[in-house]
Parts: C-alpha cells; sequence; structure tokens
C-alpha cells in the first residue's frame, strides 16, 4: 500500500516571519503663507520649526525666543521649538511665498549628532541651502495647497516629507553649512547702521564711516540695507535729515542757518538748496506759509 501522507508533510515547515519597520513616529504641521505680512503663531509641539522661502520670494525675518533671525532668498532654516512657544514671522514683499512647517519626527533628533555641526546648533537654527530638488518641490507644495481632496492630502504629505530628506541629505553634503546665527549677525548690524543714522542727524556719515563702525563691508551694507528698508543707505539718510528740518521749521524757534547745523550742513545755502530738492521748495517759502497761517490765513498746502 502506498504511504498515505501526513498533515505535517503536506502542510509543509511553519517559518516566522520577519519584521523590519522603522518607527519614524512624524506628526506634522505645515501652512503656505503669502504677501506682505506679519504673521504670529504658536508652537503646537515639541519638535523642529522648518521655514522655506520659495526662490522667487525676497528676504523674511523670524522672532523666535528674543532673537531675530533674517532668511533670504535660497535659504531654509530648522530650529528647534516648544510647544507653547510663540513665534513671529514677517514677510517684506507683496509677491513672497513662504512655506512653514513644525514637525515631530524621530529621524531628526539624531541630525545632530549625524551631521557635523557643533552641539546644541539646532537650539540656534540651522541652515539649509535650496537645489533644484526643494525648489520643484517646494513648488509643488505651493500648488497642491489649496486642493482638499483625499488624494491631493497624501500628495501633500508625501512632498513634505521629501522637502525634509532633500534638506537633509544636503547638509549631510554640505560640511561648510552657514549657521543661522551667521544671518542674525548681519540683520543685527544692518539695524545698528539704522540707529547709528537717527541717533545723530547733524553727522553725515559715508557708506564706509557706517560699514565700518557695524564691522562689515560697503557693498554688504548698501546691498541689505535697501533690501531691508526699501532705500538706498544715503537716500535714508537724506530723507531723516529733510523731515526732521521741516519740524524744526513748523515750530518756528529756529533760524534756517541753525536748522542748517542741526541737519549736518556747514553752509546754509547747501541746506537750501538739498531742502527745495527734497520738498520742492525752499525753506523760507515754508516759513512764509507758516507766518500766515499764524495770521488765520487757511492754508492747505501741508
Amino acid at each position: 500500500m502506498e504511504k498515505k501522507a501526513t498533515q505535517s508533510e503536506i502542510s509543509g515547515r511553519m517559518t516566522s516571519i520577519q519584521t523590519s519597520t522603522l518607527e519614524l513616529g512624524t506628526c506634522l504641521y505645515s501652512t503656505v503663507l503669502e504677501g506682505n505680512q506679519r504673521f504670529r503663531f504658536v508652537s503646537p509641539i515639541n519638535g523642529y520649526l522648518n521655514f522655506l522661502l520659495h526662490e522667487a520670494s525676497s528676504h523674511c525675518t523670524l522672532n523666535i525666543n528674543q532673537h531675530d533671525y533674517l532668511i533670504q532668498e535660497g535659504e531654509n532654516i530648522f530650529i528647534q521649538v516648544k510647544k507653547g512657544v510663540p513665534f513671529e514671522l514677517e514677510s517684506y514683499h507683496s509677491d513672497n511665498t513662504l512655506l512653514l512647517m513644525v514637525v515631530n519626527c524621530k529621524a531628526l533628533m539624531t541630525l545632530e549628532e549625524e551631521h557635523t555641526c557643533h552641539t546644541g546648533q539646532l537650539d540656534h537654527g540651522l541652515v539649509t541651502q535650496s537645489d533644484n530638488r526643494v525648489s520643484l518641490t517646494l513648488k509643488q507644495v505651493i500648488e497642491l495647497n489649496e486642493e482638499k481632496s483625499c488624494l491631493a492630502q497624501i500628495k501633500l504629505q508625501s512632498l513634505l516629507l521629501e522637502l525634509l530628506i532633500y534638506q537633509i541629505e544636503g547638509l549631510q553634503v554640505d560640511s561648510d553649512v552657514k549657521k543661522i546665527s551667521l544671518s542674525k549677525n548681519h540683520f543685527e548690524k544692518i539695524q545698528m547702521v539704522k540707529r547709528l543714522i537717527d541717533s545723530d542727524l547733524s553727522k553725515n556719515y559715508t557708506i564706509s564711516d557706517l560699514a565700518k563702525a557695524v564691522g562689515t563691508n560697503n557693498q554688504y551694507l548698501k546691498k541689505y540695507f535697501k533690501q531691508q528698508y526699501g532705500k538706498t543707505v544715503m537716500s535714508y539718510m537724506t530723507e531723516m535729515k529733510m523731515e526732521h528740518a521741516k519740524k524744526l521749521i513748523l515750530m518756528g524757534k529756529y533760524r534756517i542757518a541753525d536748522i542748517a547745523r542741526i541737519c549736518g550742513y556747514k553752509y546754509s545755502t547747501h541746506f537750501t538748496t538739498a531742502f527745495k530738492k527734497y520738498f520742492g521748495f525752499v525753506p523760507n517759502s515754508l516759513r512764509y506759509l507758516l507766518v500766515l497761517a499764524s495770521n488765520g490765513t487757511f492754508l492747505s498746502l501741508l
């Protein structure tokens, strides 16, 4: 007789399935911001603030933990945040488009260890540079942001994770990462220049004087002062002097020659020329109008 096959022979040997899982533990919040506005947020989680600036956008500033950071075109930053901590973003151009992400990802917890950077650098900000992959993915995120379908939302989450991957890969490739603290220091220098000008309008600074005073160079000062305040250093200085002179004239207590000296002009003729070029009329005309006004004549010229 043929030997009957046993059940064990039919079923064969049982083997266990080997598990290989990776727990990313990713919790992610995101929003797309547009325009020339100031945005205020509170971090919903303990994690990392990831801020990306679209390539067609101008500069923005970030204020967090009482520190100001300047983010320029082509730069994105990681910064460690705690739940409940407020932060503020200010966009300076109407065409700006920004992506803000707050992410709690276990994979990011080892970023400082894997990346050759100083201990605690993520506490102070870590810059990543946009490349073609980041720019293209960011553009897709912005385009998908307004779509509310289930498929669009899944795609959006996938793209946001891709952005994280590209940024981290960029850090690993680039060993000479520029820290956000450098941008912060540069931003503070531009503010220092403005404060120097405002503090004493009798002084006539040159670009070289101001650059030397704050520890930067002429080209940097000219470029980023205009980017920050929308006008050149010299235009801003002239504007402050002229507006101050106008206020002094309207007070009616000073001679034109004295006002000229207060505003940094050695000769009143030079002051008169500058005043007329700025306002379109000479200082004495303004004084004459003031006299008429004090005599009860109704004026609507100012």
